[in-house]
């Protein structure tokens, strides 16, 4: 049997965003507050070994194809989240291979969870979209799309191509117009982290812009990204961003070049209460000889 260590991390994030509606009601008068849970997991590189490389060529780190890779520990995650009673999910990119695809649905399809998708780098639109799609396409060719609720806007980006593009900027403006508190679920962080990856070429091409754009509007802005392999947390004027611990594999933050941790690998959960969010890391641990 495969040897796994879980760690719980005590310390927990806590935001508490601006509210401009009133809350809703009980019939006693009392205020009646949701609360939804989410796991959020990102980067499950199926069928991908890790070939480290200081280098990213075109955004991307370098893999050796290797069938099955991986897929144990995208297992102990949904495990794990099911053990934890949470029903609601959101992948965060990077599935792995082309023909990992239908099996990372598949695996899926056995836990029926209620599952959001957005695609990383990793991904394609066309391979993605035959086994899960979030219906009408609000930016043609890419999986973008939003749930609006009463106090709190969730917004789904697709950067699949190293960046969001004109178009889903475009469209990101007018989802975010008018609105007060919103939830960004992106693969690439779009606030810069101090660590080797960031400056190695694997960074938001147009995240500038990105940034740009969701600084200058009157909206408290919480960020989930992956895409690092690393957990971060940083805040910018109104964003506030949490970069989560991938499913394979992570890379060390405070290192002077790439360096990969093959043992740990994990997810995030995410309670959303009104306008009130609380965040934590789940990090298990595997012995692996390599990534």
């Amino acid at each position: 049997m495969t040897n796994v260590r879980m760690f719980r991390h005590a310390s927990k994030h806590f935001i508490q965003l601006a509210s401009y509606d009133k809350p809703a009601l009980a019939r006693n008068g009392a205020l009646r507050m949701t609360k939804t849970t989410i796991a959020f997991l990102t980067d499950s590189h199926l069928g991908q070994k890790l070939v480290m490389n200081t280098d990213v060529a075109g955004g991307k780190m370098r893999y050796d194809s290797e069938p099955k890779r991986h897929e144990d520990r995208l297992r102990l995650v949904l495990d794990d989240i099911r053990r934890a009673g949470i029903s609601d999910i959101v992948f965060g990119g990077d599935i792995g291979t082309p023909p990992s695809v239908p099996g990372f649905f598949e695996i899926l399809k056995a836990y029926a969870f209620n599952t959001s998708v957005i695609l990383g780098n990793h991904d394609a639109y066309a391979d993605v979209t035959q086994y899960w799609t979030a219906g009408e396409n609000a930016v043609n060719g890419k999986l973008s799309y939003s749930h609006a609720g009463k106090l709190l806007k969730r917004i789904f980006l697709d950067t699949s191509d190293n960046m969001l593009g004109d178009s889903q900027l475009a469209w990101l403006a007018r989802e975010l117009d008018g609105v007060r508190n919103a939830v960004l679920f992106v693969h690439h962080p779009i606030l810069a982290v101090p660590t080797p990856v960031d400056r190695s070429g694997a960074a938001l091409r147009d995240r500038d812009e990105a940034r740009s754009l969701l600084g200058g509007i009157d909206c408290d802005i919480t960020i989930f990204s992956g895409h690092y392999h690393m957990v971060d947390e940083v805040r910018d004027g109104n964003i506030r961003q949490f970069v989560s611990p991938a499913v394979s594999y992570q890379i060390s933050k405070q290192s002077d070049e790439l360096k990969a941790d093959g043992e740990t690998f994990g997810y995030r959960i995410i309670e959303i209460e009104d306008t009130r969010i609380e965040t934590r890391e789940i990090l298990l641990s595997q012995a692996s000889p390599s990534c």
